[in-house]
């Protein structure tokens, strides 16, 4: 499977979903976000994020975005009604984003209820209050369907942005490793700007 024909629907645009969906882009594959804007984390003051005394989880929703509009990754407002099989991967049926073929699904849609009723993932207990239930994963995210990965609240970790972004950055490093055919990391750049004495 060649990365640069490789589409990957993420559904759910909280700190999962859109640092997968970030990864998956800077990794070369062809991204569809579906977001309806619903994250809890744009309601929260973020006090636990490494490097960062105090911000906004709507500030840190919009610098995501952000890099994404600049990685070119397809963002498709309101949600995806069904998630079908087909020949060749899945099927994504959104009354706003039309229907569309991709190779992996990405499911990051926080802690409501999971409504896609031709997608049989198995699910479980949630492990946190306030979480309707969880899609069970292995260490990777992915579940017991073939090609589709949970990441973030919806897949039992805990609720921190940053706990949550570094669940959806596993998952799209996986995918990627998993399209490319060799284990794939996003690597900082060492380079400084200035010398560093």
């Amino acid at each position: 499977m060649s990365s640069e024909t490789t589409r990957v629907a993420v559904i759910g645009g909280g700190a999962a979903g859109l640092t997968a969906a970030m990864f998956l882009a800077r990794g070369g594959l062809q991204v569809d976000l579906y977001d309806q804007d619903r994250s809890i984390l744009k309601r929260a003051r973020l006090l636990n994020l490494p490097g960062q005394d105090e911000l906004e989880g709507r500030e840190l929703l919009d610098q995501l975005r952000g890099k994404l509009d600049a990685l070119n990754v397809a963002s498709h407002e309101g949600r995806v009604d069904d998630v079908s099989a087909v020949a060749g991967g899945f099927q994504i049926s959104s009354a706003q984003g039309g229907d569309i073929t991709v190779s992996y699904v990405v499911l990051a849609t926080g802690q409501g209820t999971l409504r896609l009723p031709s997608l049989a993932v198995q699910t479980g207990e949630a492990r946190q209050p306030f979480v309707k239930g969880n899609v069970l994963t292995d260490h990777w995210g992915a579940t017991s369907v073939p090609g589709v990965y949970a990441c973030g609240v919806l897949a039992g970790w805990p609720s921190q942005a940053v706990v949550c972004a570094g669940s959806g950055a596993n998952v799209a490093i996986e995918i990627v490793s998993h399209a490319t055919g060799s284990f794939w990391v996003d690597h900082d750049d060492t380079r400084l700007s200035a010398d560093p004495e």
